[in-house]
């Protein structure tokens, strides 16, 4: 195997491997290399070559298709993905539990390189509002493992949430500053000295007047944007990221009250309240709800 070719493998296996992905099976090829490759449930193979012309190029050879995607993707393949996505250090953030009575607010916030927005694309990872429980769980545990995804998450607890809420209408503010406060938080914890990004994109809720008291990075690199999960992988990685963590925070006060709470703010979760009041008391709801929602007048 002739050095540069050699030079090629050994930074390609060391990317694989900080990505979680074991190689199986190194075969020699006239003027390459395939490799054998295993990670997140699935196996692909790819082609590693060199050449004076050329330099070093790698090219799918079988397996599993969205896995081929995301190896490519964390690889520098250009065809990795048909989101086209910027060079540089990116940041997105999104919430969750921001419309649903029970639980807490979470905020997170997600910074990565182009090459690792390729691979999370790749994954799945999009808008958790469309993706099962499960899935979204499943993507978590991939996403928050990757050695080139930094993230932060801001919970706020419905105790703490319900003292915000009264503090900002005294000061003639509402809820959007809440979350605006925790999307800062999110951004701060982010990058607490760390290089800012090039770009922090965040999945328009407001104008820009009401986030930017809350911003510690600088406003002018700050994108709001409608529906960023669609067009921003970090976006759709805080979105997965703040969706976990709300569902596992919202299990955790199921336990403690000892009745199974549900997201959503509607008739079911009405009933869920009643029940909940009816075994607790009507203080209970301070602990667990965002108690400015209607659903607390229908439920007293």
């Amino acid at each position: 195997m002739r050095n540069e070719l050699k030079m090629h493998l050994e930074a390609t296996v060391r990317t694989l491997s900080s990505m979680g992905v074991s190689v199986l099976e190194q075969k020699e090829l006239p003027y390459g290399v395939q490799l054998t490759l295993a990670g997140y449930g699935s196996s692909c193979r790819v082609n590693l070559y060199h050449s004076k012309k050329k330099g070093n190029s790698i090219v799918q050879a079988g397996g599993d298709k969205s896995f081929l995607e995301m190896v490519l993707g964390q690889l520098g393949s250009t065809a990795a993905s048909s989101v086209s996505v910027p060079p540089g250090l990116r940041a997105g953030s999104d919430e969750a539990g921001k419309g649903d009575y029970f639980g807490p607010l979470v905020v997170a916030a997600v910074a990565c390189e182009q090459t690792t927005a390729r691979a999370l694309t790749a994954m799945g990872v999009g808008d958790s509002k469309k993706l099962s429980a499960a899935k979204v769980r499943e993507l978590y545990e991939k996403i928050t493992v990757m050695s080139d995804v930094r993230y932060a998450v801001c919970s706020i607890s419905p105790r703490e949430y319900n003292r915000l809420f009264s503090v900002f209408k005294q000061r003639g503010k509402n809820s959007l500053d809440t979350l605006a406060m925790a999307h800062g938080r999110a951004f701060e914890y982010l990058f607490a000295g760390k290089a800012e990004p090039t770009v922090a994109v965040v999945d328009k809720f407001c104008e820009m007047k009401r986030l930017r008291p809350w911003l510690t990075i600088s406003a002018s690199i700050v994108e709001l944007r409608v529906r960023a999960e669609d067009s921003e992988p970090a976006v759709a990685a805080a979105s997965v990221i703040a969706r976990s963590v709300y569902l596992d925070e919202l299990a955790r006060l199921s336990e403690h009250c000892g009745v199974t709470l549900k997201p959503g703010a509607g008739a079911p979760v009405d009933i869920i309240g009643r029940t909940l009041v009816h075994s607790k008391g009507d203080a209970i709801l301070y602990d667990t709800a965002k108690v400015h929602f209607a659903n607390t007048g229908r439920i007293t």
